[in-house]
């Protein structure tokens, strides 16, 4: 069996859920098991069948409370001992790398991620990793001597959610069992704008880099995506200038995202940044150095001054959204 980590926030599945789903589906068929989904957060007893259509065989619900997802330590650790899956996918997020360390840590497993691809071969996953700032590709595998788990941190985007999916999932609830994590508590909260929190989810990016001069570029890039219907984003040297906060930093130390659309306005092109957001469906670059790596990799790359076509590309939306 191939487990997966399932948050749920008021009975939904997070993204991250439904794409684990379907990437530990497409593993499991490959390994002659089952998708098993370990679902936790508010509520989500309520709403672990919708994880059937997503790809799950089997449900078991950790938690359906408000406590830190931390909590869920006990029976998720219990669980895993029972159920001894192949591996356990889980999201590289907040709480899926809290998670994952607490299973690595109380059963010795073996761990790898972020990874940006992982399949079946000869009866053992085998995990694709970027290192050396993407430079490199490595493949690795559980050694004869490493447990029968394996834990593996998946990068958002790595696998998108089936469409129109008619499966059923059979669902339970973990027994109790109680950790030291349970005693967790929240003492401090502090919510992100809807822009950051969506960040990861978003169809559309508008994202700038150096190029865009800073704080006031950035205002403009937020009007355009305002009116595209989607979120800002940056590379690192625009983050690490102070323009905007390092919650929207895309690429080998920031996020991972895969939306349909990534418009990005003054950024070169790294690797490091590439490596964030070359899964996109399409990319549009628009940059004043027609040599500037991005424009290798561009669905459409178009070469000039970004403050003059942001404004009047901004103004043209808006006029065709307008009529």
């Amino acid at each position: 069996d191939i487990a997966f980590l399932a948050e749920f926030t008021d009975g939904q599945p997070a993204r991250s859920a439904l794409e684990l789903a379907a990437g530990a589906a497409e593993l499991a068929t490959a390994a002659g098991g089952t998708a098993v989904g370990l679902a936790y957060g508010p509520d989500a007893s309520t709403g672990a069948p919708a994880l059937g259509p997503a790809g799950a065989g089997r449900v078991i619900v950790l938690d359906s409370s408000t406590n830190p997802a931390v909590t869920a330590a006990g029976p998720l650790i219990a669980t895993i001992r029972d159920l001894e899956p192949q591996a356990v996918l889980a999201p590289a997020t907040p709480n899926g790398r809290d998670l994952a360390a607490v299973l690595v840590g109380a059963l010795g497993l073996a761990a790898f991620g972020p990874i940006r691809a992982v399949r079946m071969e000869g009866g053992q996953v085998r995990c694709e990793m970027s290192t050396l700032q993407g430079s490199v590709i490595t493949v690795s595998e559980p050694t004869s001597e490493a447990p029968t788990t394996a834990v593996i941190l998946v990068s958002a985007g790595t696998y998108g959610p089936r469409e129109g999916g008619s499966g059923h999932a059979d669902v339970s609830e973990a027994p109790p069992a109680d950790s030291p994590q349970a005693s967790v508590k929240v003492v401090e909260t502090a919510a992100e704008s809807a822009a950051i929190a969506a960040l990861e989810e978003a169809d559309i990016i508008v994202a700038g880099g150096r190029g865009v001069g800073g704080e006031a570029g950035f205002a403009e890039l937020e009007r355009l995506a305002s009116a595209l219907g989607g979120v800002v984003g940056a590379s690192r040297a625009a983050a690490d200038a102070g323009w905007v906060p390092y919650q929207l930093q895309i690429g080998q130390t920031g996020k991972v995202v895969k939306p349909a659309l990534y418009l990005a306005a003054g950024i070169s092109g790294a690797i490091q940044h590439r490596v964030g957001m070359q899964a996109a469906d399409n990319i549009v670059a628009i940059n004043r150095d027609p040599d500037a790596p991005i424009g290798e990799f561009a669905d459409l790359f178009v070469v000039g001054d970004l403050f003059e076509i942001v404004p009047r590309l901004t103004a043209e939306i808006e006029r065709r959204r307008g009529a």
